[in-house]
């Protein structure tokens, strides 16, 4: 895993992909609860440096409405989609999708499994609690001992198995033979 790191890592655009979009998770995050008050906050005439005080005001939100649990996961799989998106964007510029095909829609199966986990303590998990409700089964996230935590859980393993595969893929040398000549790598 540190040789795929080191190898994306090295080049400042993926780590400030990674940062870029682990923040943007987060905020998503965090945020999501309070997202009518948010439009009301932008939409009205206060200043706009009033509008960002009031918005990173409502980063304490984290501390409040999510328990330390629910936070602690959160932090997680927001630093983790970062990690794991930016490494796919290196996949797929840098090597063919083709060899590595598996890997990358695991990845993308556990970035879309992240959304599934975030929530806070209150609103339960986002995505899925709305689907539960849906299904008029919002009782059964209460019957789960972490009452629906355990998709953040599993959201967090899926997102670390998909960036051990993905890092795996990235640290093998891509070897080409050609007709008629010796074997060919690159990185």
């Amino acid at each position: 895993m540190r040789t795929a790191f080191a190898l994306v890592f090295a080049r400042f655009s993926y780590l400030a992909l990674a940062t870029v979009l682990a923040l943007a998770a987060f905020l998503l995050a965090v945020w999501f609860p309070n997202f009518g008050l948010i439009g009301e906050v932008f939409g009205s005439g206060a200043s706009l440096a009033d509008k960002i005080r009031i918005a990173l005001s409502l980063l304490g939100a984290i501390d409040s409405n999510f328990s330390l649990f629910s936070a602690a996961y959160t932090i997680a799989i927001a630093i983790l989609f970062g990690i794991t998106t930016a490494m796919i964007v290196y996949l797929f510029r840098h090597r063919r999708a083709a060899s590595a095909g598996g890997n990358i829609a695991l990845g993308s199966g556990a970035l879309a499994s992240g959304v599934l986990g975030v929530g806070c303590a209150a609103c339960g998990s986002l995505i899925s609690g709305a689907l539960f409700s849906a299904l008029g089964a919002t009782g059964a996230l209460a019957a789960l001992p972490l009452h629906g935590g355990e998709f953040g859980l599993l959201s967090v393993a899926l997102l670390v198995l998909s960036l051990a595969l993905i890092s795996r893929t990235l640290a093998q040398p891509i070897a080409c033979e050609l007709p008629g000549s010796r074997s060919v790598r690159w990185e």
